[in-house]
């Protein structure tokens, strides 16, 4: 079984029908809930779905971790699309794909205009290395090749039977996993550099951690340490000395000592008080007063 079903709505009720119908169970948000003017195209076979959108007004989804055991590919193909997912914010252009894990929530806001597509993959066609979602660059191979191969999967969609559409949909499923598994979006030579910069624009998350720094960066916890060894420090290091700046540049505002540890992304005030003095042998209330 193949088959090409388009749907076009001008009202945000249906559209949103449409989504749940296409996607499983979304919140679909929009500035205005009654005017919505939107088209949608689904490939699928028994295997594989691919479906196109372009909408006219802004829209937000949002999926909370669910049973779904599918991974979803998704290609902006016409203007940004912000992203929320897990703790990390990011603008997807359409120079990146991204590949999300199975049940994974997020948040995706795309703009009037927005146009794209959105493949789902059954858990068991890839395997997601380091991490539940990984940005694809549709830059250079393997996944430019991949954007290609989709497209060209849109454009000869009434020329498809089953067999041609899972056997190509089978390529891209291989090409986004070599695409995941891509590192030359940051290159080792520049790796402990992108480390230290991801860590200074989270170090206030309290939830900051080596591994979910490994993930932002696109590289294993494993490699990052090796890296950072050889500079002689950790990503444990970095995040409290990144910590620690923060805090030293709040003391001089109006905040409290509590709120700065709060803000600094230290989980009490005696960590922060401890970690403080052994770094600049007093305690932040003395570092204020002088």
């Amino acid at each position: 079984m193949y088959e090409v079903e388009t749907v076009r709505t001008d009202r945000a009720a249906p559209w949103s029908e449409t989504v749940m119908a296409f996607q499983g169970t979304l919140r679909c948000t929009y500035p205005d809930a009654g005017r919505f003017d939107a088209v949608a195209t689904r490939q699928r076979s028994g295997r594989f779905q691919l479906v196109t959108w372009h909408i006219g007004q802004e829209q937000t989804l949002s999926r909370r971790r669910s049973e779904d055991a599918d991974l979803r590919l998704l290609l902006p193909l016409a203007g940004p699309a912000d992203l929320r997912i897990g703790r990390s914010d990011h603008r997807l252009t359409t120079r990146e794909g991204l590949l999300i894990g199975p049940a994974e929530p997020y948040h995706l806001r795309l703009p009037p205009g927005s146009r794209g597509l959105v493949v789902t993959l059954p858990g068991t066609e890839i395997d997601t290395p380091d991490g539940p979602h990984r940005i694809l660059s549709l830059d250079r191979a393997p996944g430019r090749v991949l954007r290609l191969v989709l497209t060209t999967l849109v454009a000869d969609r009434a020329e498809l039977d089953r067999r041609s559409f899972d056997t190509v949909c089978g390529h891209a499923a291989e090409l986004a996993c070599l695409a995941a598994e891509d590192r030359a979006a940051v290159p080792e030579s520049d790796l402990a550099d992108e480390v230290r910069l991801v860590v200074r624009r989270h170090a206030h998350d309290p939830e900051l951690t080596g591994t979910e720094v490994a993930r932002l960066v696109g590289w294993s916890l494993r490699q990052v340490q090796a890296v950072l060894q050889r500079e002689g420090t950790t990503p444990s290091d970095l995040i409290r000395e990144a910590r620690l700046e923060r805090a030293r540049h709040l003391l001089g505002g109006p905040g409290t000592i509590t709120e700065i540890a709060r803000a600094s992304g230290f989980r009490s005030i005696d960590a922060f008080e401890k970690a403080f003095r052994r770094r600049h042998g007093r305690t932040p209330t003395d570092f204020r007063r002088s």
